[in-house]
């Protein structure tokens, strides 16, 4: 069941869970000096084919600060990984480590790394 505007995406009075379509998935992610990923779950990337960031909702206290990469992995198949948190653009593992490469398991809108399709 994919979660519309307005519906909750936790249990539902008749017990039922609502499921967010194409969810963000925590990724493990080893990314080169530049914080552009080199794998993306123990997977190569062979290209990565755009970069883009969003910045959304400055003018509250839960802005929105992602760096979005669209990759190739040598197996062929397409995803999409993002980097959220304030510091995208330089830490290039969990909010927790900022070592090049390091990665920490962290919550969304905590910092960390992400997949949205594919791997």
């Amino acid at each position: 069941m994919v979660a519309r505007a307005g519906e909750s995406r936790t249990a539902r009075p008749e017990g039922r869970v609502v499921a967010r379509f194409n969810a963000p998935r925590a990724a493990r992610v080893e990314a080169n000096a530049n914080g552009a990923p080199l794998e993306v779950n123990h997977r190569a990337v062979a290209l990565v084919r755009e970069e883009w960031r969003v910045v959304d909702r400055w003018w509250t206290e839960e802005s929105v600060v992602r760096r979005y990469f669209e990759v190739v992995l040598e197996s062929g198949e397409n995803t999409v990984v993002f980097h959220d948190g304030a510091e995208a653009g330089s830490i290039v593992g969990g909010a927790d480590d900022a070592r090049p490469g390091a990665w920490a398991p962290s919550a969304p809108r905590g910092g960390g790394w992400y997949t949205q399709k594919g791997a």
